[in-house]
């Protein structure tokens, strides 16, 4: 994966970047707040095209920049980042210098000729980034998380405040903690965001302190399973959207039955059995047609 790593303390100026090489360029687009989150991103990824670095980034050693050369032939100094403005002296070999905050224009033009194009989603935003910048616009949305490209959770924001968190493990705040580690990278789900019931009750500040507090302590699982499709479709979906889901599969799972199509019927009320657990009948239908040897 081809990434243009923006590596900037600052939530605005990090994602504003992250948005325009994502959205106008061929590269991925990821970006880091301290020095720990930057290598991580290195330890990570297959080719980092070009970097853009601010010095003030929290945690950076002395010889930040030489060790930057080492991960990406294309590195680009934002000057007005650095600390005291002591930034006179040879440029390294490799290394650019541009003003901070850079433009538009420039971040394309850059990015454009850095980069071979990527397979992957040009946007990629780590958890906490987006839900900061959600939270602080006081929108609703609902987060899809992935790891390795598949899908492991739902985060929900409602009117500015952490909402619900859901994994294939719980929900509430031991999900939170699960979604939130560094390995994983954030989307926007659907534009209707779910009604789901409310299992987060802390501010974001909190949740992402005691989160981070459980994963140093091992006490959050490294990584949950991925979501089935049925799964995802639970946790996108608000109660009505789901009932009615349910009702079709339901009307569907009879006709296939009395079609004597058991294979079909048996797919089907496999789906609906993740979502609808609590159902007696779909769970009495399925042990009927899985003794019989059904789905095939």
């Amino acid at each position: 994966m081809s990434l243009a790593l923006v590596a900037e303390p600052d939530l605005r100026e990090r994602v504003r970047c992250i948005r325009v090489i994502a959205s106008e360029t061929p590269l991925s687009a990821i970006g880091a707040a301290t020095w720990e989150e930057l290598n991580q991103t290195f330890e990570g990824a297959d080719h980092v095209a070009l970097v853009f670095y601010t010095p003030s980034l929290p945690g950076a050693p002395e010889d930040a920049i030489a060790q930057l050369t080492k991960h990406t032939a294309r590195l680009f100094l934002a000057v007005d980042g650095w600390e005291g403005g002591q930034v006179d002296g040879p440029t390294p070999p490799g290394v650019s210098r541009v003003t901070w905050p850079i433009s538009e224009e420039t971040l394309v033009l850059l990015a454009r000729a850095a980069g071979a194009p990527s397979i992957q989603p040009r946007m990629s935003f780590m958890p906490v980034d987006f839900l900061q910048m959600i939270c602080m616009s006081g929108d609703s949305h609902v987060l899809v998380l992935s790891e390795d490209g598949a899908d492991v959770g739902v985060i929900e924001v409602r009117n500015g405040q952490v909402w619900t968190a859901f994994d294939s493990l719980g929900v509430g705040e031991e999900a939170f903690a699960r979604l939130i580690r560094p390995e994983t990278r954030a989307r926007l789900g659907p534009a209707n965001v779910a009604t789901k019931e409310r299992t987060l009750f802390k501010d974001l500040q909190e949740l992402v302190l005691e989160s981070l507090r459980r994963i140093d302590e091992g006490s959050v699982r490294a990584s949950p399973p991925p979501l089935s499709p049925a799964q995802l479709e639970v946790a996108l979906s608000s109660p009505e959207q789901l009932k009615d889901r349910v009702r079709l599969l339901n009307a569907e799972a009879r006709r296939l039955l009395m079609e004597r199509r058991y294979d079909d019927a048996a797919r089907v009320l496999v789906g609906l059995s993740e979502l609808d657990p609590a159902s007696n009948l779909v769970r009495a239908n399925l042990e009927q047609l899985r003794k019989l040897g059904y789905p095939r």
